[in-house]
């Protein structure tokens, strides 16, 4: 196993070819929300944080996501609008900007993400009325993971796998673990790795949220 630097990342960022993903069902998804995939060199190894959402907001309350949101009028494009919400919501500062992922449709309202990579200097400030918890998660410890679990559904006749990540008791899904399943298929290779295969079975979609399955393994 190799640990890549920053330069390898970017470069296999910049030849990425990221997607633009049609609405889904029922939805238009015509709201966009710029948002920051942070990564970080933090006791020797690239992490990356995630947000747990207060319970209190008004949309998608209690959801794991990343830092970001809809451009203002100052924001100059969404690139600004994903450092403008990094900054506010955790206090980061972007040290070195990286490359663009795919832009992913959200099931649970009308936005879109579209998410941006770049290098951020250490450290946290957590906005309280925004975050209530920060989930840092390690890159090669889900590299090296037996497997990536996951939700299957029929996409018109065609079987697509949905991934699940479970973060110190919180459970990512939906558009946010789409963006982070697509940076580690990215990172995979500058690693001399492969993403772990998916695993069904251990959670089902219930009233309008990922669940686990009572009794499985």
């Amino acid at each position: 196993m190799t640990v890549p630097s920053t330069r390898e990342i970017r470069a296999l960022l910049t030849v990425h070819d990221w997607t633009e993903a049609p609405p889904l069902p029922n939805r238009r998804n015509d709201l966009l929300a710029g948002v920051l995939v942070p990564l970080c060199w933090d006791d020797e190894e690239w992490v990356t944080w995630l947000t747990l959402r207060p319970r209190t907001l008004s949309l998608h309350a209690g959801e794991v996501c990343f830092p970001g949101g809809r451009r203002e009028d100052g924001d100059a494009d969404l690139w600004d609008t994903a450092c403008r919400e990094a900054s506010e919501e955790l206090g980061l500062r972007v040290k070195e900007p990286l490359g663009r992922l795919s832009s992913i449709p959200l099931y649970t309202s009308d936005y879109r993400l579209v998410p941006y990579v770049a290098v951020v200097e250490p450290g946290l400030s957590p906005q309280h009325d925004e975050v209530e918890r920060v989930l840092r998660t390690s890159i090669l410890s889900w590299l090296t993971a037996p497997h990536i679990d996951a939700l299957l559904f029929d996409w018109d006749g065609k079987d697509v796998y949905s991934p699940i990540f479970q973060m110190d008791g919180h459970l990512t899904f939906g558009g946010t673990a789409h963006v982070l399943l697509e940076l580690f298929q990215v990172l995979a290779p500058a690693f001399g790795l492969q993403v772990p295969p998916f695993r069904t079975g251990r959670y089902a979609w219930i009233d309008g949220a990922v669940r686990p399955v009572v009794g499985a393994l």
